[in-house]
């Protein structure tokens, strides 16, 4: 076997050993099928050669390999190992190997290479044996995506939020978000966002593509990875600090917001730390007689002094397909179910939006607070603190 290693690879090539001549003229024959065969040599490198990386043991007529199951323990740096043309006749008899970390493997000329109905199932197979591997048989494989997790892994619970009141503050901070947005002067906007707060702004603009110069004043400030490939560059396009990300914001152009075209989910809710993320889906602007379309994912976090802060904004801005220019800014017929918010003015809703803040009801009873008071915020606030105080305002319509 010494004469067999190559110390400078960590290999070993026990390719027919039952014909090794040096063997042969001592009438020695070393059948590698036989279990005292195959323990006495993983004893030989157990105690010898730990250390090694490669094993060959084709043209062994090796039928099973239990005893190769120790290699397992007794040799784990093992990355290749060739068992070609042996008498290997079920692929269950890979599993007793599944420990092996093996990035390349070869089992070509086994029957049970003939088992599989086509190439890439034989590939399919193997492979979830062995998720390292890189080579099979000689033959590249394809790049593997996965996870390489040593040790079981549970997953947390999933926490899913079904409560009005979540759903309150979240359209409670968009409305007003939205409303300062687009009132021309973004700077107020602070206050809506985490002092160390993140934004990244992508956009599919493409400068030879005239049908999207829509998109040009945005392109400038586009951090799409698989274009922007220097790290300065993608670290500078990353705004950090709510100041920086205030201060994008009021680079970017003039725009007006159809609120009733918003698509809102909220979907992911944690009590501990009341993390709220809702995606604003196919929602119109106009800017310069240019309608736009964009999907943005709001991270939130408990504000200093109450309601949600926003720590991480990711915003996406595209062309609006022709069926969303078509519908945008024309209110639809309001319906039972309908909320109301939609069909307010930009006055009113960022009133309905303080007033629930300040008072801790839900929209739906701040709104009626506001409408019974003809929308007069200090007369709703002087007959709400009246009616709490006699204790005639139910549970039900407080934010909880």
């Amino acid at each position: 076997m010494s004469k067999r290693f190559d110390g400078s690879q960590q290999a070993l090539d026990l390719t027919s050993i039952h014909t090794d001549p040096d063997l042969v003229s001592l009438d020695i024959k070393v059948v590698l099928n036989r279990k005292t065969n195959m323990e006495a040599v993983i004893k030989i490198i157990e105690e010898n050669i730990p250390q090694l990386t490669s094993l060959n043991l084709s043209h062994n007529c090796i039928q099973r390999l239990d005893e190769l199951s120790e290699l397992v323990t007794k040799v784990p740096h093992l990355k290749a190992l060739n068992l070609s043309h042996n008498d290997l006749k079920s692929e269950h008899e890979l599993d007793k190997l599944k420990g092996l970390k093996l990035v390349e493997l070869w089992l070509v000329r086994n029957p049970l290479c003939d088992l599989f109905k086509d190439p890439s199932s034989y590939v399919s197979a193997v492979c979830q044996k062995f998720p390292q591997l890189l080579k099979l048989d000689g033959n590249d494989l394809p790049p593997h995506i996965g996870f390489d997790v040593e040790t079981p892994t549970t997953l947390p619970p999933c926490k899913v939020s079904q409560c009005d009141a979540e759903l309150s503050v979240v359209f409670c901070l968009f409305h007003r978000y939205y409303s300062v947005y687009d009132s021309g002067d973004r700077q107020s906007l602070l206050g809506a966002y985490h002092d160390e707060a993140l934004l990244s702004l992508t956009t599919p603009y493409n400068v030879q593509n005239p049908s999207r110069s829509g998109l040009r004043e945005y392109f400038k400030d586009s951090r799409n990875l698989k274009r922007t490939k220097d790290s300065t560059m993608r670290f500078h396009l990353l705004k950090h600090k709510r100041l920086n990300v205030v201060a994008l914001l009021n680079e970017l152009p003039k725009t007006q917001h159809d609120i009733t075209s918003f698509t809102v989910d909220v979907n992911a809710y944690t009590v501990s730390s009341r993390l709220i993320c809702h995606t604003l889906i196919v929602v119109d602007d106009k800017s310069k007689e240019s309608t736009r379309a964009f999907s943005r994912v709001f991270i939130t976090v408990p504000a200093v002094n109450s309601g949600l802060c926003i720590i991480n904004d990711q915003l996406f801005i595209r062309m609006a397909t022709t069926e969303q220019i078509s519908r945008a800014f024309v209110a639809p017929a309001p319906t039972p179910s309908s909320s109301p918010v939609p069909t307010l003015t930009a006055p009113q809703q960022e009133m309905l939006s303080t007033f629930s803040l300040k008072s801790g009801m839900k929209l739906e009873w701040s709104l009626k607070c506001l409408q019974d008071n003809e929308w007069d915020l200090n007369k709703a606030a002087q007959i709400f603190t009246q009616l709490k105080t006699a204790g005639k305002i139910p549970d039900v319509a407080f934010l909880k």
